[in-house]
Formats: structure tokens, C-alpha cells, sequence
């Protein structure tokens, strides 16, 4: 299987489990830890780049697969640290936009 391309399809990957558990699982859990109701196109259109995806998506999907991605690339994770993907997506993501 190539790697993923994109943010959506790297999330996907670490989501289910390399493809082992369904998307709609995944798509689930996404709505339950962020409060939200999107539905499986919304992932689709994502992908496309028909629709933009939300800042606090984006973050939610980084953070799941950041370690992986780093990982996959050649990187070295460090095993026993918690925190690592929490301080590294805080230097990478702009700060929260003021309403």
C-alpha cells in the first residue's frame, strides 16, 4: 500500500488501524471527541479538497498522526514521552484564532 498523501488519508490509516477497523468507526470517534456530526462524505470531500477542513479538525488529525507520520518518514519518536505530540503541533499549528 503507498503512503498516504494527505492529512485525511494519514489520520485514516492510524484511525483504523492500517485499515483494519472500519472508517466509520473512526468518523465516530471523531465526532464524539470533538462534539461534532459530520457525516462519511464530509471525509470525501475533505480528501478532494472540496471542502475546507475545519482548524480544529485539522489539529484533532494531527495530533492522532503526528507520531506515525514522523515515523513512517524516518524519524525517531521518543517512546516514553506523553507530551511529545501535544508540544511539537503547539510550535507547528497557529495560535487559536480570536473571535
Amino acid at each position: 500500500m503507498p503512503k498516504p498523501s494527505n492529512l485525511i488519508d494519514s489520520w485514516l490509516h492510524v484511525a483504523t488501524a492500517g485499515g483494519t477497523h472500519p472508517k466509520s468507526e473512526a468518523l465516530a470517534q471523531l465526532n464524539r471527541d470533538l462534539g461534532t456530526k459530520y457525516r462519511p462524505n464530509r471525509l470525501y470531500e475533505w480528501r478532494a479538497g472540496t471542502f475546507p477542513v475545519p482548524s480544529h479538525v485539522q489539529a484533532y488529525m494531527l495530533h492522532a498522526a503526528l507520531s506515525w507520520i514522523i515515523q513512517e518518514e524516518g524519524g525517531n519518536v521518543p517512546e516514553d514521552d506523553a507530551g511529545f505530540t501535544d508540544r511539537v503541533l503547539q510550535r507547528m499549528l497557529p495560535p487559536p484564532r480570536a473571535k
